[in-house]
C-alpha cells in the first residue's frame, strides 16, 4: 500500500476544506467532515470551479458555482449534479492525512 502525505490533521479544522498538490501533479480537495477526513478531485467536473471554495454538510460536498452536490463517501451525485465526483481513499495516521493508493 503506497501512501502520499496530503496534510497534517491540525491544518484542516472540522467543516473546512483544503486544496493540496500530491507531488505528482494531481490536485486534491481534503475535507474534514464531522465523521472524518475525505479527499476528492480539486475541481468540479462541471465547469472546473475549485471545490475547496464549496461547502460541506455532513458528507455532502456542494460546489458553490452551480450547486452541484456529491456524497463524499462514494462520489455519487446528489441533487442537480449530472456527473460523479472522483473520490480517493485516505488514512489518518500519526496526526497526518494520507492518500492511499
Amino acid at each position: 500500500m503506497a501512501k502520499t502525505l496530503l496534510c497534517k490533521v491540525s491544518e484542516v479544522r472540522v467543516g473546512a476544506l483544503k486544496q493540496v498538490e500530491t507531488g505528482d501533479g494531481r490536485e486534491v480537495c481534503v475535507v474534514h467532515a464531522e465523521s472524518g477526513f475525505f479527499a476528492c478531485r480539486a475541481y468540479c467536473p462541471h465547469q472546473g470551479t475549485a471545490l475547496c471554495e464549496g461547502s460541506i454538510d455532513g458528507t455532502t460536498l456542494t460546489c458553490l458555482e452551480h450547486l452541484w452536490q456529491w456524497d463524499l463517501r462514494t462520489g455519487e451525485t446528489l441533487g442537480l449534479a449530472a456527473e460523479r465526483l472522483e473520490v480517493y481513499p485516505v488514512k489518518v495516521e500519526n496526526g497526518s492525512v494520507f492518500l492511499i493508493r
